[in-house]
């Protein structure tokens, strides 16, 4: 039997065990998918450029994400903002020109890639405190234990349960012996999952002309499919992309409508050497690791940071976390971790009574 349990092996996971590991605390992670990081996907185009299809930027008043970084060893850099931007109100109009000044401190991005936490945080853990491809389906109170099955009937016995994943899908998931309160499943079934329908995109080149043009990269389009469109270069600029969102509409087209309708708007902003890119992906976020089958649509942030994350039940044995449970950057990175180090420090003080 585990002292922890931790469902999803996310950031919000993976941080927390971070946090019970070095409080001495034996644990297993287990995760629905064959991958880890949860909302952080970083891909390599065809030059090796990383791309973010998740969790991307965060900001110099994010502190707990930055120490975290500071003791994993991992570097981050600014946001390329400088140049021209454009905005567009019409795609019958010119869009209005702009210029951003150098070092606006805008937002930053991890080296290497946002995985790169991933990673680090995987490799203090070790390789088999985490199992794939363990999608739970229920969690029975068994008075001194909680009983976990996997939907292949797989048992696991721990003392302490910590679920990080988003409430909405867990509870559309999960079935739970006994029930939880009806107040708490009314909550969790309207709280709005970060992401969640969300469409990233990104377009490697193996130059950055639209810099060497003098343009910065941002758009912001009130009419294309893609709405917000960066500079996705490495920090030593010998790799270059664009990435942006698209919008709610994006998931109506197939991936190569998607495709040529983002390279033509980038032709649009840029000209014809927008055309001549070496990869495209995108990823629309609406899969059944983030997206339950009841979904209804919530305003961003609803319900994030209800006080009911921050009770604890099945008779003090299981807990939950996750950027949606933390009311300070909620839907942020920075949220997972506060969450994370919150659960970690109450659970540890638990255990160790």
């Amino acid at each position: 039997m585990e002292d922890v349990i931790i469902i999803g092996a996310g950031l919000s996971g993976l941080s927390t065990a971070f946090q019970l590991k070095k409080a001495g605390i034996s644990l297993k992670i287990l995760e629905a998918q064959n991958r880890l990081g949860g909302r952080i996907v970083t891909i390599y185009g065809n030059y090796q450029t990383p791309m973010e299809m998740g969790a991307t930027w965060f900001s110099k008043e994010h502190k707990h994400l930055l120490q975290l970084l500071k003791e994993l060893n991992i570097s981050y850099f600014e946001q390329h903002t400088e140049g021209v931007a454009l905005f567009e109100t019409m795609s019958f109009e010119p869009p209005q020109q702009y210029f951003v000044p150098a070092n606006t401190y805008s937002a930053y991005r991890v080296q290497g890639g946002t995985y790169s936490i991933v990673e680090a945080l995987y490799q203090i853990l070790g390789k088999g405190s985490v199992v794939l491809n363990t999608e739970i389906v229920e969690i029975v109170d068994e008075g001194k234990s909680l009983k976990i099955t996997d939907s292949l009937q797989n048992d696991f016995l721990c003392k302490k349960l910590i679920i990080a994943l988003p409430p909405q899908l867990l509870i559309n998931t999960i079935r739970f012996s006994p029930a939880l309160p009806q107040a708490v499943s009314q909550v969790m079934q309207k709280t709005q999952t970060w992401m969640s329908g969300s469409s990233k995109f990104s377009v490697e080149y193996k130059k950055p002309f639209w810099k060497e043009n003098g343009f910065s990269g941002s758009v912001y389009s009130q009419s294309g499919l893609a709405t917000e469109i960066y500079d996705h270069s490495n920090f030593e600029n010998t790799k270059f992309a664009i990435k942006g969102f698209l919008n709610g509409s994006a998931n109506h087209y197939s991936f190569e409508e998607r495709k040529d309708k983002v390279i033509a708007q980038l032709k649009h902003y840029f000209g014809n050497k927008a055309q001549d890119f070496e990869s495209y992906n995108d990823k629309v976020w609406n899969d059944k690791y983030i997206q339950s089958i009841n979904v209804t649509f919530l305003p961003p942030h609803f319900n994030n940071g209800h006080p009911v994350f921050e009770e604890s039940f099945m008779n003090n044995k299981l807990f939950f976390t996750g950027t949606e449970t933390t009311h300070i950057f909620s839907g942020y990175m920075e949220g997972s971790i506060i969450a994370s180090n919150s659960i970690a420090t109450k659970v540890s003080k638990i255990i160790k009574k």
